[in-house]
């Protein structure tokens, strides 16, 4: 399934923030039988509050090409921070935010509303994955976590960062907050994530 560039252009007025990128994942049909599931993974293009772009393509629930479309999605995107909505899509199809660092020649920020529950995660991945401990070891290795208070009105997010300092992650997830807690260009991918594509199975 190739990558879909769904549209540019669209905007709101809302004060200006740097340009950043968001990645977020979308609906997908429950488990029914052994069929392979995919879901959408979206990448949205922000300069402040303006929509530059929407790219979409598909991953594998509880596969393990997540980081490779994220790759795929971010081509020829350059020096512009990367949000990422957690590390896990799809279920627990993970994106590696290193390789996401290295190839974009960014920061790359992982965000969460709540703290990570890690020993809930390896529990779930040992009774579920064969491969539990390939997916366990790129969890265990993300880092610190960081906790950020970006409205003074809401609770706080939670986020690890890659390619910048802790100070600097600070900043980016402070200015592109412009409506909640959560960076706009998450906030944005969320929204389009789960309005433009269905949970229910297809065909």
């Amino acid at each position: 399934m190739g990558c879909l560039p769904l549209f540019h252009g669209a905007s709101s007025n809302i004060k200006q923030v740097s340009r950043c990128i968001g990645i977020d994942d979308g609906p997908f049909p429950p488990k029914t039988d052994d069929k392979v599931r995919h879901a959408p993974l979206l990448a949205v293009w922000l300069k402040g509050p303006h929509l530059h772009q929407v790219r979409a393509d598909w991953i594998t629930v509880d596969g393990l090409d997540a980081t490779r479309k994220a790759e795929f999605l971010l081509r020829g995107s350059f020096q512009i921070p990367v949000l990422l909505s957690g590390v896990t899509f799809g279920g627990f199809n993970l994106i590696d935010p290193r390789k996401i660092q290295k190839s974009c020649k960014a920061p790359v920020i992982v965000v969460v509303g709540s703290r990570p529950g890690n020993r809930a995660v390896k529990r779930a991945l040992f009774r579920h994955f064969s491969d539990w401990e390939k997916r366990w070891e790129l969890i265990k290795s993300l880092g610190p976590v960081h906790k950020l208070r970006t409205m003074a009105s809401e609770g706080p997010v939670f986020f690890e960062r890659f390619g910048c300092t802790t100070r600097e992650a600070r900043l980016i997830l402070k200015t592109s907050a412009l409506i909640s807690r959560m960076p706009e260009p998450l906030r944005v991918a969320g929204i389009l994530a789960r309005g433009l594509f269905s949970s229910k199975p297809s065909g």
